[in-house]
Order: C-alpha cells, then sequence, then structure tokens
C-alpha cells in the first residue's frame, strides 16, 4: 500500500483553530490547552512544509497565502471527519430490527400499526421486509418473523382447510408464540348479496368463486367441510396471486373470495365488503412470531414481542365474537350457513 506523505495530523487541529481565531490564545482556550502548546503545533506544522503559515505581530497574527490555502482544506477535512463521526456514532446508537412478515398481515394490521411501536420505541429502528417463503434464521436473516401455517405438535381437526406454507426452514432453535388463528371468512360486494344477509354454501358454490394462489385449497377444503361438492367449473374463477388482490377483486363484484378475517377486517368495518356466508372457519395453521433464541434477551426484540402480543390480545379483546357474530370454531357451528 502506498504510503501517504500527510503532515502531523496532530499538528492540524491547532493550526485550523489558530487560523479560524487569527490568535494562538483563542485557539489554546478552545482546545483546553496551553498557547505554548498550540505555537509548537504550528512550527511543527510549518517546519514539515518548510513554509510559514502565519505572520507574527506583536499583538496579531496574519495567514500567509500558504496558510489561507492549507487552511481552507484543513478545514473542509475536519468538518467531513466531524459528519461522518456523528453518523456512525448515531448509527451505533440506532437499534435495527429486523422483520420478515408476510404481505398480508403487514399491509392489513401490522403497518397501520406500526407507529405505535416506533413512538414509544424512538431509538429501535423497524425495517420490514415481505414474504411468504419460509423463514431462515442466519447470519443474514431477519431478528424475528411473522408467518402463518401449521405449528409444530399441535393437532388441527380433520376439516379444517390446509395451508401449505412452511413457516421456517427449520425449526431448530427456534421460539414460537402463537398469535391468533388463521380464520377464513367469504367476502363479496354488498351488491352481490342484494337483499339477502348471507348466501348458503350451495348457492356460494354456484358462484364465480376467486381464488388465491398461495392458498389453493381453501375454496375445495372450506366447501367440503359444509358438504358441498367442489364445482367442476369453480376453477374457471380469477386467481390471483395475493390477499389483497382477491380482496379488490371482491370488492369489484367479480365473485366470492375466501380470505382471512384478519385482512378484510377494515373492509368488512367500512362496507366495502360483506360477509358472504356467516360462518367463521379456522383453517389448519396459525398467524406466529417467530424469534431465535439467541435473539430473545435482544432488548429491541423483547420490546416489540411484549409490543405485539399486547397489541393482538388488544385488538382481538372480543376473540369470542367473529367479524360476522358468530362464534369462530375449527369445525362447523351446527346449522350455520346451511
Amino acid at each position: 500500500m502506498k504510503k501517504r506523505p500527510l503532515p502531523p495530523l496532530s499538528a492540524l487541529h491547532g493550526f485550523e483553530a489558530s487560523a479560524r481565531w487569527l490568535s494562538f490564545t483563542k485557539a489554546a482556550d478552545e482546545l483546553h490547552v496551553t498557547q505554548g502548546a498550540i505555537s509548537r503545533q504550528v512550527r511543527q506544522l510549518e517546519e514539515f512544509l518548510g513554509v510559514a503559515l502565519f505572520r507574527r505581530y506583536t499583538r496579531r497574527i496574519e495567514l500567509t497565502d500558504a496558510g489561507a490555502e492549507l487552511h481552507t482544506v484543513v478545514a473542509d477535512v475536519l468538518d467531513q471527519l466531524s459528519s461522518v463521526a456523528q453518523r456512525v456514532r448515531r448509527r451505533n446508537e440506532t437499534d435495527i430490527l429486523t422483520v420478515s412478515v408476510l404481505p398480508s398481515f403487514a399491509s392489513a394490521w401490522l403497518m397501520p400499526r406500526l407507529h405505535l411501536f416506533t413512538e414509544k420505541y424512538p431509538a429501535i429502528e423497524v425495517r420490514l421486509h415481505t414474504s411468504i417463503d419460509p423463514v431462515s434464521f442466519g447470519s443474514s436473516g431477519p431478528d424475528v418473523a411473522i408467518r402463518v401455517g401449521r405449528v409444530p405438535g399441535k393437532h388441527y381437526e380433520r376439516r379444517q382447510p390446509r395451508i401449505e406454507l412452511e413457516m421456517a426452514e427449520s425449526w431448530r432453535g427456534v421460539h414460537v408464540d402463537e398469535l391468533l388463528p388463521d380464520r377464513l371468512v367469504t367476502v363479496c360486494s354488498p351488491a352481490a348479496l342484494g337483499e339477502r344477509s348471507s348466501l348458503s354454501p350451495r348457492e356460494i358454490a354456484d358462484r364465480p368463486l376467486i381464488h388465491t394462489t398461495s392458498r389453493r385449497f381453501a375454496w375445495p377444503d372450506w366447501l367440503h367441510a359444509h358438504d358441498v361438492a367442489y364445482p367442476a367449473n369453480a376453477a374457471n374463477g380469477p386467481e390471483l396471486g395475493h390477499f389483497f388482490m382477491s380482496v379488490q377483486a371482491a370488492s369489484q363484484g367479480r365473485g366470492i373470495a375466501i380470505v382471512p378475517d384478519i385482512v378484510v377486517r377494515e373492509d368488512l368495518r367500512l362496507g366495502r365488503l360483506a360477509v358472504a356466508c356467516a360462518s367463521a372457519l379456522n383453517s389448519a395453521g396459525d398467524y406466529c412470531l417467530l424469534i431465535p433464541d439467541n435473539h430473545l434477551d435482544r432488548s429491541s426484540v423483547r420490546y416489540f414481542r411484549e409490543w405485539l402480543l399486547e397489541q393482538i390480545a388488544v385488538d382481538f379483546a372480543r376473540a369470542g365474537e367473529d367479524i360476522s357474530g358468530t362464534s369462530p370454531r375449527s369445525g362447523i357451528p351446527p346449522g350455520a350457513c346451511r
């Protein structure tokens, strides 16, 4: 590596202050050293450069042309160093928390509430990455993740709609907090119901069905749970890549969508959508917060976990009541939507 012919760096600070104040005394006061120390630093710099940097008079000093040229550069370099140092220090003081989250959960629930967390913990910078892929907690992986799927070791009923999504590439060393069940609800535009309050499963099977790619078993399993055959032409309905697309298609009157209730709570509350069949059916999976065991004691992770669990509890305090007013069950409520 090429060696840089730099002047004595320890002397530059004293020189810059002297040039700015045009006084060795004031420079010494600013840097909390003696006037003699400042004079020695300036002389050391002049000897290295082989030129005079100041004209010295009885009661004052002036910069020479060489001194003025050097001061312009030194002042700029010191300003840049100060700016970089402050940025690095602030970055070190800010704890960055990376959260990998499902797109639907992020847009429908987490993002509208995330400001509450950042207001409470302003020193924690939350970075959201959306994905439905199995999470991998490695050196470049997220700090925490929110996924939906089967919880290892948990029993699900045979009639509960299947979820093909895998939550984690490996469960070794992963802590799991169950947030809420994945409860499926059928929705359509209010106009699609007309004067009806709801449709029966058999009537729904005769309507255009909107499919979401990541839940290809949702409609077949939901209809089967209601003892209704999956119609041969059901696959002719729109097939969309994300829940928000299916929700939009339903609101436009393109058919009936089956989606997690958490995705459509606000649309139902505002009347943009209506519940097609008043039967809440839990799928064979849950929304979960996944955290590597070795991250649990990290303050930002601990604060986020506590905040998330608290928000879920507050939002779903009426967990005994479904969106449509029926009780959520893993199976089918007797007589519901028949």
